[in-house]
């Protein structure tokens, strides 16, 4: 059983449905509906594919962004395109829109859909399943839930949600008409700008209108109260330059309304006959616009680890490693990137807003740390190196990987750089291609001896040099020369 319709919870029940299992998805409102988060950056297209959805959102007539303008640091705009020919591209979408078809291409693979029936409750039913009260007092016994409510969260705030007690942000959206874009290809970018006392964040939709939502500090709930939302909402958007320039054709039809945009995470996401997906589990940084893009990649993974948990019960622990991890990975990368993104605007850091978060989310760097090295650089072309040796502190670890349906214990190399293990980098099978490192130490009969491996035919020589180059420049690996041995 799945709990929520939004693309985490659509995209979880259609790949289950795919393995075989009989799905119903319980879905509180009505399709379509309203949802905030329109702005889906070209990481979602791979998503898009697996699926095999891209061709109907590319045909639903969002539109099209080719990056995104930022006043940041500065007043005056800069903007960053996702490629330099301006092709790669993502979309400004209509949630309604672009939910109703995951949600469509789910009920096609297969799966039940209950609208209209809120879930109030989820309970473990024995060790082998769950009861879900929905709706008016029905009551439904499934063998596995998923959790994608969202922020409701109906199963993961049963102690499971940790709410971060620093980063904690309140969003104000309103939909404005006839507003303006910028020229040429940048018409339809997302538009970021910061001032004193927080951010506007704004989109233009294919409808016409623009969203344009302010992001401040959760203390002015207060002021809101007391002010009215809609004028602390105009006397805030006053507050900046670039984004209101937009806005002087345009009006408001509509009072904004407001949101909670606070970070959290959970302790736990995979509890007993229970998964957390998408924001049920954790929510990240509404700037960074990759909110639907980590709700629909958590439950492609979280669907592989549900068929793991109910098919090879001997392997549910290692499924449920796999996804914990992952899901934590994934929120701290995105917390200490917004760390980084806003330490980097010092124009006011006397102002609460600023001065809080700069405070509380600067990462501590550790210079010592080794540096992703470029993908076009390889020290092989700076200096002669003709033999290599495996550093002695590296281990080649049993690791939970996904293959397939199902999560599999595979090789993998372990160090602090890779904690959980690495497996491939640039389709290259690392731990086979470092086996042969240890018997063959020249680099051409390692080059030579690896793609006669079947996971080797894959991969052009220049593929395995350029990895053995950055193996090597991550220290890994180390230059030996022709006459020393890997025993010495």
């Amino acid at each position: 059983m799945v709990a929520g319709g939004g693309p985490a919870g659509a995209t979880i029940a259609h790949q289950l449905a795919g393995f075989g299992y009989r799905v119903v998805l319980i879905e509180k409102r009505r399709f379509p509906r309203h949802q905030i988060g329109e702005s889906l950056t070209p990481s979602i297209l791979p998503l898009l594919d697996f699926l095999g959805v891209r061709t109907q959102v590319e045909q639903a007539g969002f539109l099209r962004m080719a990056g995104h303008s930022v006043c940041w640091g500065s007043s005056l705009p800069r903007t960053a395109h996702y490629s330099s020919d301006q092709h790669w591209r993502g979309f400004q979408s209509v949630r309604a829109d672009f939910d109703l078809i995951l949600l469509n291409h789910a009920r096609q693979a297969g799966v039940q859909v209950m609208e209209g029936q809120p879930v109030r409750d989820v309970r473990p039913d024995g060790e082998h399943g769950v009861t879900v009260r929905y709706g008016s007092g029905e009551r439904i016994r499934a063998t596995f839930c998923v959790d994608a409510t969202g922020h409701a969260g109906i199963y993961a705030r049963q102690h499971l949600r940790q709410r971060d007690s620093v980063f904690q942000t309140l969003a104000l959206t309103g939909y404005w008409q006839n507003a303006a874009n910028p020229p040429g290809v940048d018409f339809a970018n997302t538009l970021l700008e910061a001032y004193e006392d927080g951010m506007v964040w704004s989109v233009p939709l294919h409808t016409g209108e623009r969203n344009v939502t302010l992001l401040v500090d959760w203390r002015h709930s207060r002021t809101i109260k007391r002010a009215g939302l809609q004028r602390f909402y105009i006397d805030e958007l006053r507050k900046a330059i670039y984004v209101p320039g937009f806005l002087a054709d345009a009006h408001l039809p509509h009072p904004p309304q407001v949101f909670d945009a606070s970070l959290y995470t959970a302790r736990q996401f995979v509890a007993g006959r229970t998964l957390l997906v998408g924001d049920a589990g954790l929510f990240i940084d509404p700037l960074s616009s990759e909110g639907v893009r980590k709700a629909m990649a958590s439950a492609i993974t979280g669907a592989v680890v549900v068929n793991t948990i109910l098919q090879r019960p001997a392997m549910r622990s290692q499924a449920a490693e796999l996804y914990e991890a992952g899901q934590r990975d994934t929120y701290d990368s995105h917390y200490q990137q917004s760390a980084r993104y806003y330490a980097e605007e010092g124009r006011w850091p006397d102002r609460p807003f600023w001065q809080y978060r700069c405070l509380r989310l600067e990462p501590d760097a550790d210079p010592a740390a080794p540096q992703q090295p470029s993908a076009a650089f390889s020290p092989f072309d700076s200096q002669p190196v003709s033999h290599l040796m495996v550093m002695p502190d590296l281990r080649i670890q049993e690791k939970p990987v996904i293959e397939g349906s199902y999560v599999e214990l595979r090789p993998a190399v372990v160090t602090p750089r890779y904690p959980r293990g690495l497996r491939f980098l640039s389709g290259v099978n690392v731990p086979t291609l470092l086996r042969y490192v240890q018997t063959q130490c020249a680099v051409p009969d390692i080059l030579e001896a690896y793609q006669r491996h079947p996971d080797g035919r894959r991969n052009s020589p220049a593929q395995v040099r350029q990895v053995l180059a950055q193996l090597y420049q991550e220290g890994l690996l180390r230059p030996i020369s022709p006459d020393e041995s890997q025993s010495d």
